[in-house]
């Protein structure tokens, strides 16, 4: 009876994790964490990006409602100027150029943050020559 005892109780100790076993998943699981880790970074760089092109066509439509209403051009011309929008500086630059015909002028307007180098928008587009 002695050696059941002593049989049982050696086969309970043998119980557990082994320490590769313990190694292995904390490697899987440190892989898992910078994983997730990096899809976030990589998603809010994504939406503050989405986030300054929206502004970016929101200032180029002002300056189109503009072209068509108050600051209608009479020639063809380039100006540039800065804008406040959403807490940020835009320097918007345009040019409204002759087309074929005498109807139409054709403006292109590129929009970007102040201090940046790269523009963020462009669009073009045709405006009744009156």
């Amino acid at each position: 009876m002695a050696t059941k005892l002593i049989k049982s109780s050696i086969i309970r100790t043998n119980k557990g994790f082994s320490l590769i076993e313990v190694v292995v998943s904390l490697f899987i699981l440190s892989i898992a964490v910078s994983s997730i880790y990096n899809l976030i970074i990589s998603t809010t760089s994504s939406s503050f990006e989405l986030e300054q092109r929206y502004l970016a066509k929101e200032v180029a439509a002002n300056r189109i409602a503009l072209i068509n209403t108050i600051e209608k051009p009479l020639r063809p011309t380039e100006r540039d100027g800065e804008m406040i929008m959403g807490g940020m500086n835009w320097y918007w630059k345009e040019s409204i150029k002759k087309t074929l015909t005498d109807e139409f002028y054709e403006y292109e307007i590129l929009v970007r943050l102040k201090g940046d180098e790269k523009y963020l928008y462009s669009i073009k587009g045709f405006i009744d020559n009156e």
